[in-house]
């Protein structure tokens, strides 16, 4: 299998002299994580986000990783200082079967990761997500936060069993406008896989928040960034992959040359 590796500059200067000099030990468990999963929301794709915070330790930066659902693209992987500013780090992505693996470096404690999942099928009315959350760290307290598409009905999710719907007055969101739930999952082991179920009917093919889209037809719009990333990362599987079978073609070239040459005289 052939791995895909993509390397993203930093957003703050400040972020590079940090991944360069990654403290080194074992890496600590997070003590609350929160996944916040949006489907149709900017993109018909589904927006996710994951952010936390690790237990304290006596030094920093760490080198970690997470594990999101394959071919997603990744729009920021930041750790947060403790007065609340991102500093957007250099991270990489490796393939791990129906998961890619988003190593980062991280300077403090809090995490920000936020990505495009593949795209959904708007064509469908009737949509059905199957979104597992697969623990690359043992999470103390686990916060899953489940909106609403706008224009959406017939709203359903199946939680883990051992996931508990948390008290609309407890259950702070990221967005708001949003109909929302939150479950809380407590002692998550590392490896262990949660798997949430999320359906509703939707025929509009719009997301909910307009804000790569215009009021031109799609066919004319050329599509999101989000999606032009995926044709990128598609392109570039395909480069490597004809690269490789063209190389090997040389190979098989040469070897055959070298067989069939008539030897010296003597």
């Amino acid at each position: 299998m052939v791995a895909f590796l993509v390397l993203v500059a930093g957003c703050d200067r400040g972020s590079g002299s940090a991944s360069r000099s990654a403290g080194r030990g074992a890496e600590p468990g997070i003590g609350r994580m929160k996944v916040s999963i949006m489907p149709e929301y900017d993109d018909p794709s589904v927006l996710v986000v994951y952010d936390g915070r690790f237990v304290e330790r006596a030094s920093y930066p760490i080198k970690t990783s997470f594990l999101i659902p394959r071919n997603s693209v990744i729009s920021d992987a930041c750790s947060l200082s403790h007065e609340g500013q991102h500093f957007c780090q250099l991270y990489k992505t490796v393939n791990r079967g129906s998961y890619d693996e988003v190593s980062v470096t991280l300077p403090y404690p809090n995490f920000y990761l936020s990505f495009h999942t593949p795209r959904l099928d708007t064509g469908l009315v009737q949509k059905a997500i199957d979104y597992r959350i697969r623990a690359n760290h043992a999470i103390k307290t686990l916060e899953v936060d489940i909106f609403q598409p706008l224009r959406s009905e017939a709203f359903k999710v199946t939680p883990p069993p051992d996931a508990s719907l948390m008290p609309s007055e407890a259950a702070t969101s990221l967005v708001r406008g949003f109909n929302h739930v939150v479950y809380r999952i407590d002692s998550v082991a590392r490896d262990r896989e949660s798997a949430f179920q999320i359906g509703y009917l939707k025929s509009d093919p719009n997301p909910s928040v307009d804000i790569k889209f215009t009021s031109m037809d799609a066919s004319n719009t050329g599509g999101t960034s989000y999606e032009t990333q995926r044709n990128v990362k598609a392109i570039i599987y395909v480069l490597f992959g004809t690269g490789v079978l063209g190389a090997l073609a040389l190979v098989y070239r040469a070897l055959r040359s070298r067989k069939t040459r008539p030897g010296k005289a003597p």
